[in-house]
């Protein structure tokens, strides 16, 4: 990566930056995190327009106009919503479909078979009923448009959402809507003094694909700037079923209470049982005690995909 630094590096002082923030975002996510400043002028779009009023905005597609679209194999916010390449980050194919896929969520729970009550969803209001009144601020880092934010912000709750922008403008789509984006990676330690937040929840980000050794340093972060009392909530971890067993052991390295753990079968598309769902709350310790109370919503096949939420007991 020395000469893809190097190259970010070659601008003239006082000039527009080169349009290179998906080469700085490469950099970033190989480690060279946070990236050296720059003394140049930013890249922006053309014909931005001022963005709609806060009361419209949160669940209203933003003006096409206001993002760089040349990295991006979409070129306008409506091929986001129908997801119409067909390609992009498969976790967040539906996210930015603002009225069908992301209006219900954490809102309304999503049952497995319509038949049954079998659900590994839990609600933003079941969820902060385990503390009422104390949860003010928090992180989401997740891959999202921001919807877990606008969702906290109706319960007067202010939330920064934490991305970057994997095959789409993940952190424009945020900002346009109202809310704050926080642009870093999984490398970079928090921007938040230790016991801080109320709050941290993540989805679509903690997978199987993690390595375990960044995974202890990211929880170990996370435990950083929660307060005690606070909620850490995992909302859906992905992984094989026989790796389950030694991330659980890492999340168990943090010593919280289970509170509730749902487990639901998932199928993938040869009809094979592939899938774990988890959901985890935590509560912080204060002094030397650490965690409990948990809430576990899940999923244990050959897959899994984890919901944890936790509890850091005071």
């Amino acid at each position: 990566m020395k000469e893809e630094l190097e190259e970010y590096m070659n601008y003239d002082v006082g000039d527009f930056c080169k349009d290179d923030w998906k080469s700085a975002q490469k950099l970033m996510v190989h480690g060279c995190d946070p990236l050296p400043r720059r003394r140049c002028f930013s890249v922006a779009p053309k014909l931005y327009t001022k963005p709609y009023p806060i009361n419209e905005s949160i669940w209203k597609l933003p003006d096409d106009r206001n993002v760089r679209w040349s990295q991006y194999k979409c070129k306008n916010f409506t091929c986001l919503a129908r997801n119409s390449t067909g390609k992009g980050f498969f976790k967040c194919t539906d996210c930015f479909n603002l009225t069908h896929h992301e209006l219900p969520r954490w809102i309304e729970p999503i049952y497995v078979d319509p038949n049954s009550n079998l659900t590994s969803d839990f609600l933003i209001q079941d969820i902060l009923g385990l503390k009422p009144g104390e949860i003010r601020i928090g992180l989401d880092f997740s891959v999202g448009t921001g919807t877990f934010a606008a969702r906290m912000r109706d319960f007067n709750i202010t939330i920064i959402s934490a991305t970057i922008n994997l095959g789409a403008p993940f952190s424009e789509m945020i900002a346009l809507r109202g809310l704050v984006p926080l642009y870093l990676t999984v490398n970079q330690r928090l921007p938040f003094f230790d016991n801080t937040l109320d709050i941290i929840h993540t989805t679509r980000f903690l997978d199987g694909w993690i390595d375990i050794v960044l995974l202890d340093f990211i929880l170990y972060d996370w435990d950083r700037v929660l307060r005690p009392g606070g909620l850490l909530w995992i909302d859906s971890f992905f992984c094989l079923n026989e790796d389950i067993d030694d991330y659980l052991e890492v999340f168990n390295m943090l010593r919280y209470k289970k509170h509730k753990w749902v487990v639901v079968p998932k199928i993938d598309k040869d009809e094979k049982l592939v899938a774990i769902e988890y959901c985890w709350y935590k509560k912080k310790l204060s002094s030397d005690i650490r965690k409990s109370k948990i809430y576990f919503s899940g999923q244990k096949i050959i897959r899994n995909d984890m919901f944890l939420i936790t509890e850091y007991p005071n």
